[in-house]
């Protein structure tokens, strides 16, 4: 470059220069009557999320269990439609699904309809494909149930689901206990995938049992109690039957003696009745008498339980604490209330009712609804 050129360029940008740095040191022009507006709306208080694990998908395997007469059971997968002809059985299936997550098909929805009205969505809808004997095998198929759950006592059914190449395991053992329940719990929660409600339903029952053990450890009394049938007031419960179980687990006595049966009431007379004398009589709610029939018939005025107002209706009007259903353990404390209420009280009583449908259904129901007092 000439130092003409240089001469030339330099005083130049150094006028610029100094120019630009004029400019950059004026005093601004008035701001604008708009206040500034921020940069983002005010909004609600910002609500963090608790971070959310992925979805880990579990991938459906065989199930293979034996059931109660002995038979393997395998499933591809775990069932997640049943159908059943026995109540008390299908009872489980309600319980374990928290209402009718797994029902496709009923035996006789007349029993327990107090409660499943309030807990099996659309129950009146629900196929009933009958009980006992008298099953509707084109209403079976209907439902397509990929699962049929029986008692043993209703074991002579199997060839026929057989037949229709539906799978049936035979869950309920026909004598009656409080480990025939927690057997039949477990044994669908395998079969349906609900191993871990039905280890809680069975740490709830063996938690009343164990609570009354403890509570009567000292007790030497032990009222006699006879438990009636629920067809006629003249059949009795025998020892066999998980009533025997609930008045014992009360502090009780089962007053019925000489009497066998398995899985049923058994007809006895007026006459065996009222030798017995027992210091207590219970009536099912499901009975098709009530208390007061017995309270006003005078064949039945002697006995010491009518005389000293000691007939009671067996809970609950919603569903029925003396079957072989997970409910029995509040019948135990139900039994316990009625037999020793210096041990066990009707605040006690209450709590333990709201614990067990809160466990199993996320919902509570009052003593009037229950039909307890």
């Amino acid at each position: 470059m000439s130092k003409t050129f240089k001469n030339v360029v330099i005083p130049v940008a150094l006028a610029l220069m100094l120019l630009v740095s004029a400019c950059g040191t004026q005093t601004p022009t008035a701001a604008p009557t708009t206040p500034p507006q921020p940069t983002t709306a005010p909004t609600e208080p910002v609500v963090v999320e608790p971070t959310v694990e992925p979805t880990v998908e579990v991938k459906d395997e065989p199930v293979v269990f034996e059931d109660v007469i002995g038979r393997e059971i395998t499933l591809e997968t775990p069932a997640t439609k049943l159908v059943g002809t026995h109540n008390p059985t299908l009872n489980a299936a309600v319980v374990l699904g928290g209402g009718g997550k797994y029902l496709v098909g009923f035996g006789n929805k007349s029993m327990g309809r107090g409660l499943y009205d309030q807990v099996v969505e659309g129950f009146d809808t629900l196929l009933e494909v009958g009980k006992g004997s008298n099953i509707n095998m084109e209403s079976v198929i209907a439902s397509g149930a990929d699962l049929v759950i029986l008692p043993e006592r209703h074991q002579y059914l199997v060839p026929q689901f057989e037949a229709i190449n539906l799978p049936v395991a035979v869950i309920l053992d026909s004598d009656e206990s409080f480990d025939t329940i927690i057997q039949t719990m477990k044994l669908l929660g395998m079969a349906i995938g609900e191993n871990e409600k039905a280890e809680k339903v069975a740490s709830f029952i063996i938690s009343q049992v164990e609570n009354a053990q403890t509570l009567l450890k000292d007790t030497t009394d032990k009222p006699s109690v006879i438990f009636l049938g629920s067809s006629s007031a003249l059949s009795v419960a025998p020892g066999s039957m998980i009533q025997t179980n609930l008045i014992e687990a009360g502090g009780g006595v089962n007053g019925v003696t000489g009497v066998e049966g398995l899985g049923g009431f058994v007809d006895v007379s007026i006459e065996q009745i009222i030798a017995w004398d027992p210091d207590f009589i219970w009536v099912p709610q499901y009975a098709t008498y009530t208390v007061e029939d017995l309270m006003n018939d005078p064949a039945w005025s002697s006995l010491s339980a009518v005389q000293n107002n000691r007939v009671y209706m067996f809970p609950s009007n919603l569903e029925p604490w003396d079957q072989p259903t997970a409910a029995v353990a509040l019948g135990i404390d139900w039994a316990l209330y009625k037999l020793h209420p210096d041990l066990f009280n009707f605040e006690t009583l209450m709590q333990n009712v709201d614990d067990f449908y809160t466990l199993v259904y996320g919902k509570t129901f009052t003593a009037e609804q229950l039909g307890i007092e």
